[in-house]
């Protein structure tokens, strides 16, 4: 889906209904947060959302500036804000003013399909200084069986661990209801497709293929001559 006003509006509506971030999206973060290279200073964190994968990298010390198209999610994260050195820019990440060779890391988890693909992968390897590092998790479709029944049974062990921590299976009737309707316009690249996209921009980046529909691409910009 890449019509920045539907997923503006989507989010705005999604941030408003949920709840704190689950028991998922608290070991994503710290999953992401631990692939951020040590002696990495300043992070952008692209399609923020909650800010939850911003502080847990901010928590080394780190200064780390997360951006968002939904304003509600940034006002969230702002309230939330619960590291020093974090801040939150509302925009929208292809057209923000935000400086090339900016970074030591550029982070995205769950958003590179909301945008243009090629389009949004350079512009985060731009704003990489040398040396910097790349890190996008994003949705995948499965493209086989035996991909399907591992998505399968790492969603029952998602939701056994949900149960445990929360007391129950799911979100709330409301919040499954909106994101159904905005899933209801996402594509999703396969996992070879991921990596295809990867090969042809980012040459030398490795892709992770995770269960529950996830790949993560890792790409370490070439450091200066």
């Amino acid at each position: 889906m890449h019509d920045a006003e539907r997923v503006r509006a989507d989010f705005d509506e999604i941030a408003r209904l949920a709840g704190p971030r689950g028991s998922g999206s608290d070991r994503c973060d710290r999953f992401l947060a631990s692939l951020v290279p040590a002696g990495t200073v300043r992070v952008l964190d692209v399609g923020c959302g909650l800010g939850g994968l911003a502080f847990a990298i901010a928590s080394d010390g780190r200064e780390v500036v997360g951006i968002d198209l939904s304003p509600v999610m940034i006002e969230r994260a702002r309230r939330a804000e619960n590291a020093p050195g974090v801040s939150f820019i509302c925009g929208n990440f292809l057209e923000a003013e935000l400086a090339e060779a900016s970074f030591d890391c550029v982070v995205s988890a769950a958003v590179l399909h909301h945008m243009p693909y090629d389009m949004a992968i350079a512009r985060m390897a731009a704003l990489l200084r040398p040396g910097g590092r790349l890190i996008v998790q994003d949705l995948r479709r499965d493209s086989s069986l035996r991909e399907t029944l591992r998505s399968c049974s790492a969603l029952a062990h998602t939701l056994l661990i949900c149960l445990v921590r929360t007391g129950r299976l799911r979100s709330s009737r409301r919040v499954r209801e909106a994101w159904a309707r905005h899933g209801a316009g996402e594509t999703y690249l396969s996992f070879d497709e991921a990596r295809a996209l990867a090969d042809r921009i980012l040459p030398g980046a490795r892709v992770l293929d995770h269960a529950l529909w996830r790949y993560t691409i890792l790409w370490d910009k070439p450091a200066a001559p």
